[in-house]
């Protein structure tokens, strides 16, 4: 079956109710002076720059976001699949003990709680459903995993149960074909989020706290100077900062391209997020926002779409495996992201100077990791300028 549908095109902009986009559009650097200066700017204005933004404005800096688009979520963070985990880009059996990112898992965990409370407040528009995700093991090595990683996951403090066939198909209401599903790990506390009400909402936390956010301000230079850093964007602004943090995550240096498409369709609302247990498949099947939205596969090459149509429709074939429902139906939208990937890929933040941070790792699972790690990027960041400035004056 042969597809016929655009590709790039994400079903966040159709299903995101107009007062959310409002809340993305940025102001233009080019109406701004040529010469400004703030205590710290951010580049990248996606989940992890948006936070970082926040953070610091709270612990008291004057902050600058520096965003390439015109507006936010046309980035990595816009065209993110929407599904709302605690963890990082691995199981927590394969994550080092010790790491940095071990921390990551109750971390994210912790952050995940506090989005769905947020979402509850009153005139939150965050648009995100705790429905579960479920690991679903097709093979006796898969459940012997599942059962390893469930076991970890307990020990970590998360929420996990192994549960059965019947459980699946109960919990999916029949809309998958759980035939194959041998066993299968239950992860309640997971969800599904549309990504640019997540965006608006950080964006608004920032802007309370006083940060700016401008578009049109694609970087090309970063200058250290006696001050602390200059900042050189494409439109010939300089911004002077005493500390700057990369934050546009893992869309520099790609090594992979990662697929997604979407179904119109009707999933049931009890219908958990899902995933195939076996290794070395990585498809992620998303139901919500009137689609069932399926991400991942085996990694592209980045810098080209000549396969993009090869790689969805195989997609598109899995998904049909799992649906049948969809036998017949071709997807409504199919779009490819170039990323910075690996399967060992940990979170975190580098520091690459004087007051200058990355962060880096987030490959493909970075809604969580990107806020925490981009909190902590905030609160790192104002701290040693702050003290800094505290030496100086004394």
């Amino acid at each position: 079956m042969t597809m016929k549908v655009p590709t790039n095109a994400a079903p966040w902009r159709d299903t995101c109710p107009e007062v959310v986009l409002s809340h993305l559009q940025l102001p233009a650097i080019d109406k701004m002076p040529d010469e400004l200066s703030y205590d710290v700017a951010i580049i990248g204005g996606g989940f992890s720059g948006l936070s970082t933004a926040g953070a610091a404005a709270r612990a008291g800096a004057s902050v600058v976001v520096l965003e390439a688009a015109d507006a936010l979520a046309f980035g990595a963070s816009g065209r993110n699949a929407g599904i709302l985990c605690a963890g990082i880009n691995m199981p927590i059996t394969y994550t080092p003990k010790g790491s940095p990112a071990a921390a990551l898992w109750s971390a994210t965990q912790g952050m995940l709680f506090s989005v769905l409370a947020e979402a509850k407040e009153s005139g939150c528009f965050l648009d995100v459903k705790r429905i579960g995700a479920m690991a679903l093991a097709t093979s006796k090595t898969a459940a012997k995993r599942l059962e390893r990683e469930t076991k970890a996951r307990i020990a970590a403090g998360m929420s996990a149960e192994l549960i059965s066939k019947s459980d699946v198909d109960r919990l999916a209401a029949g809309y998958l074909d759980v035939g194959k599903v041998i066993q299968a790990m239950m992860l309640p506390d997971e969800g599904a989020i549309h990504p640019w009400t997540l965006l608006a909402t950080l964006a608004n936390k920032a802007r309370k706290a006083g940060a700016q956010i401008y578009g049109n301000a694609l970087v090309v230079a970063q200058e250290k100077n006696s001050q602390g850093w200059l900042i050189k964007t494409e439109n010939g602004k300089r911004i002077q900062c005493r500390g700057v943090v990369s934050a546009v995550g893992p869309t520099i240096d790609t090594t992979g391209r990662i697929f997604a498409l979407s179904f119109k369709t009707d999933v049931p609302d009890t219908c958990p997020v899902w995933w195939d247990a076996n290794p070395y498949i990585y498809y992620d099947f998303r139901p919500g926002n009137g689609c069932l939205t399926v991400s991942g596969g085996r990694y592209g090459s980045p810098g080209t779409d000549k396969l993009d149509r090869s790689y969805h429709e195989k997609m598109a074939v899995a998904t049909r495996q799992w649906v049948p429902s969809l036998a017949h139906e071709q997807p409504d939208y199919c779009w490819a992201v170039d990323l910075h990937v690996a399967a060992d890929l940990l979170p975190e933040i580098v520091v690459k100077g004087v007051n200058s941070l990355s962060i880096q790792g987030l490959g493909a699972l970075g809604v969580l990791p990107g806020i925490v790690l981009g909190q902590q990027a905030g609160a790192q960041i104002t701290k040693d300028i702050l003290l800094k400035s505290s030496m100086v004056s004394t």
